[in-house]
Formats: C-alpha cells, structure tokens, sequence
C-alpha cells in the first residue's frame, strides 16, 4: 500500500515539476502543441497521482484492520470516490484527467525522444 502512494507521489511530482516534458522532442512542436501538451500532462499525472493514492490508502487501511474486503482496485477506488460528498464531481474531474493522460500519451508517442 506505501509503495502505491509512492508511486501516487512520484505522479504527482511528475505533474508539478514538468519532469514529463523531459521525455519529449518539444523543439518539433509548435508553442500551441506545447502548451496543450503540457496542459494534458500535468491533468493526467495529478489524476493518476490521485487515483493511485486512493488505491494505497485502501490497500494500508486492510492491511491494518486486517481485512482483505477493504483492499480494492481502480474501478472500487473510483466506485468509493463516487459515494463522497461532491463524488461525482471528483469522479467527473478524475475521468477528464484519466482522459487528458490518454490524450498526452498518444502525443508522447508521436514526439517521445528515442535513444539510437
């Protein structure tokens, strides 16, 4: 479960510090691109980063009640964020930024930088 909200963090990192425009060939991009790409990148990551720290937390929660039914995946860490008060709202915001990762990694496929 720590190891899941580490890599919830390492996301998050990801998202807040532009590490993920790194990997890219931005000198092929035009200043549009660049900025929607990283625009994309950063909602994805922060999603990411939420999703995996939600599963974490319920993964550390079962190991301490010793309950292996409050261990749960993505669709129970999204089915749990929906029953919040404001859930659907959260839900809406986590799918637009799940969406905007989708839409940074086909982008990420077009200009990743490969090493020869």
């Amino acid at each position: 479960g720590l190891i899941i909200i580490g890599v919830g963090a390492y996301q998050a990192y990801k998202a807040f510090s532009d590490d993920f425009m790194e990997e890219l060939r931005t000198g092929q991009m035009n200043h549009t691109t660049r900025t929607w790409v990283r625009r994309a990148g950063v909602l994805g990551h922060s999603a990411r980063a939420v999703v995996y720290g939600i599963i974490g937390l319920f993964v550390v929660i079962a190991a301490v009640q010793f309950d292996p039914q409050e261990a749960v995946g993505l669709d129970g860490a999204l089915s749990r964020l929906a029953q919040q008060p404001f859930g659907p709202y959260l839900l809406g915001l986590t799918a637009l930024g799940l969406f905007a990762f989708g839409l940074f990694t086909l982008v990420r496929a077009r200009y990743v930088k490969v090493s020869e």
